[in-house]
């Protein structure tokens, strides 16, 4: 009788596969629905792995999480590095998040989702994307209560525009810009704080 030996992938390997696998289910699922076990089946290995890998769905998630919006830091940085007026920094930032919203509509629902953003380094990486983009408004107090406000305000909109789809993406854009430009461009530089719009 002949025996298959299934063939031991590298952890780094593995891990990255049930990775693959569960972003796979979860496109255009609410992720809190999908279980191990989907993922598993998806993977090609067993639920127990799955859990030695991850502990529970909210490491799974955050997982997912991390690795998707590696892609956004990335696009964030080159928004924020390049030498721009004000005005069309903060519309390379709006754009940067509505583009991937609309291109990953899947690892942008994980903004939603609670079991991710209790993740300790889920938490670490929403920070420290505040802090880069306070930083480019000059590091102050401000700046970072600032960064804090257009990220909570672009990853609201985001979110509900595409639940909706009840108007186009330059919309959004516009309405965002207008609004998010009207409160920055407002700002005083208060006690030697340099303003978020320089």
């Amino acid at each position: 009788m002949a025996t298959t030996t299934r063939r031991r992938l590298d952890p780094a390997l593995r891990k990255a596969q049930i990775i693959d696998a569960a972003e796979e289910v979860f496109h255009g699922r609410d992720p809190g629905e999908v279980t191990f076990e989907e993922v598993a089946e998806a993977a090609g290995v067993s639920r127990a792995l799955v859990y030695n890998y991850f502990g529970d769905r909210g490491g799974l998630l955050a997982a997912v999480y991390l690795r998707s919006f590696q892609r956004l830091d990335d696009e964030l940085n080159e928004a924020l590095r390049a030498d721009l007026p004000p005005t069309d920094r903060l519309r390379a930032i709006i754009a940067c998040y509505l583009d991937f919203a609309t291109t990953d509509a899947a690892a942008w629902n994980l903004i939603g989702s609670a079991e991710a953003s209790l993740n300790p380094a889920v938490r670490t990486l929403r920070r420290r994307r505040d802090d880069q983009l306070a930083e480019a408004w000059g590091g102050t107090p401000t700046a970072r209560v600032a960064a804090r406000a257009v990220v909570g305000m672009l990853e609201a909109a985001t979110l509900d525009w595409l639940d909706r789809r009840d108007c186009s993406l330059d919309e959004v854009a516009d309405t965002l810009f207008v609004l998010l430009w009207g409160g920055l461009s407002d700002l005083d530089a208060g006690s030697g704080d340099r303003s978020p719009t320089t």
